[in-house]
């Protein structure tokens, strides 16, 4: 069969995808990756067939700093206090705010008309048999949609968007008719309708969904879930010759992911660990008894780093991460997903949605979280004290592995994929 996989610029939420895109191709069936031409030499460093549609930036180059706050300065409270976890203190009004905000901010920009369009022109032509897209690239399933073909979701993290826009659903239909509002509907709906196709639900949720959450950590959206063993994928990458050497002393990833060390976010860590300064976050870590392996990159550092505190830039983390007694990081997907699969009990300093995972960790008894807003240089100091010498978190971290072991390798999924597209012909 051929598969279509989408993803918008952002190579970390791609990253993801890429064992599952060569299990198909291994088994015979034809594969390309639909995303912006900034993604190009990163599908193509992966070894598969790129098709660009859309804008050549990044996604982040696209979204400017003041857009939310040009576009609904209302929202914008609403949004910084909405607890993404506390399903209690939900209220419509902050429901609808979020959706507002991701539908025009994210979501549209992600998968402007030009986006769009070229993915429905490729898959009219090219005539795929199933389409997986990335779970926030609307424009896979637009296409899919369009031609007829089955369409997956990739989910990477907690379904806490969906979630949230379920609750809004409800909430909606207890209000009058005139006074109910979709946007991101809206939004699909007038999408759509330019190929006179119309909006259902399952535009969002796909006919099913590919997830690499372990499924202790998932929330209750009541939709098709097929679960994927998570495999680390770093991207090109050269193994350095000093990691071959074992550590003499417990050692710690320090970690901000892939998209900070690329995107320039790096000289300003505060804005990545709330209002923790470089100073803070160095002082805090080096009262701590082991060697630190800092994944920045010293040339764009402003001060030196205390002498237990090793500041090497890139390095693979599923080379990295085995060698480790425990890692911190800012939440990022490919971070979290490589500690659980490697049994690393982990400091997850987490915001929005990232709560969620984080929270799961931490209930798992594979790690700590602490939201970004109760981040301090104290805090930090005692987690990672705890991080490294509490033995139940490290006993957490390895029954999370060995849960997620348990679960479809790639390989092992594509025949059930080869399944799933023969069941949901009937809806197309």
């Amino acid at each position: 069969m051929r598969v279509v996989l989408t993803c918008f610029a952002a190579p970390t939420h791609f990253y993801s995808m890429v064992p599952l895109a060569w299990a198909l191709r291994t088994a015979g069936h034809e594969v390309r990756v639909v995303s912006q031409a900034a993604m190009v030499p990163t599908i193509t460093g992966a070894g598969l067939t790129a098709v660009t549609a859309g804008r050549a930036e990044w996604f982040g180059d696209q979204h400017a700093p003041d857009l939310l706050t040009t576009i609904f300065p209302g929202c914008l409270d609403q949004v910084r206090d909405f607890d993404y976890a506390g399903t209690d203190t939900w209220t419509h009004t902050g429901l609808l705010a979020l959706e507002h905000m991701a539908s025009s901010a994210m979501f549209a920009t992600m998968n402007d008309d030009r986006m769009v369009d070229d993915i429905v022109a490729f898959a009219r032509g090219w005539r795929p048999d199933l389409v997986i897209s990335e779970t926030f690239t609307f424009a896979g399933s637009i296409a899919a949609r369009v031609v007829g073909a089955a369409y997956a979701r990739f989910t990477w993290g907690p379904d806490g968007a969906l979630r949230a826009r379920q609750a809004l659903l409800r909430t909606s239909a207890a209000l009058p008719a005139s006074h109910r509002e979709d946007p991101t509907g809206e939004w699909l709906s007038n999408t759509l309708a330019r190929y006179d196709c119309c909006f259902d639900e399952k535009i969002i949720t796909g006919q099913f969904t590919v997830d690499i959450t372990p499924p202790a950590m998932r929330v209750d959206t009541g939709l098709h879930y097929e679960s994927l063993r998570y495999i680390p994928y770093n991207g090109p990458s050269v193994v350095p010759d000093w990691l071959h050497t074992p550590p003499e002393r417990p050692r710690l990833c320090l970690t901000l992911g892939v998209t900070d060390r690329e995107h320039g976010q790096i000289n300003h860590l505060d804005a990545v660990l709330g209002e923790l300064t470089q100073v803070e976050l160095f002082d805090a870590v080096a009262d701590v008894d082991c060697e630190v392996i800092a994944t920045l990159d010293p040339e764009r550092l402003t001060i030196p780093v205390p002498e237990n505190v090793r500041a090497v830039g890139f390095v693979p983390l599923s080379d990295l991460l085995p060698t480790c007694s425990a890692v911190a990081h800012h939440g990022g997907s490919g971070t979290r997903s490589t500690a659980e699969v490697h049994g690393v009990p982990q400091l997850m300093v987490a915001e929005g949605w990232d709560v969620l995972r984080g929270n799961g960790i931490q209930e798992a008894g594979a790690g700590l979280c602490v939201p970004v807003e109760k981040l301090s240089a104290q805090v930090l100091r005692d987690s990672l004290h705890t991080l490294l010498t509490d033995p139940s978190l490290a006993e957490g971290a390895l029954r999370l592995r060995d849960e997620i072991h348990t679960l479809p390798t790639p390989a092992a999924l594509v025949a059930r994929l080869e399944a799933l597209v023969d069941a949901y012909r009937e809806e197309r």
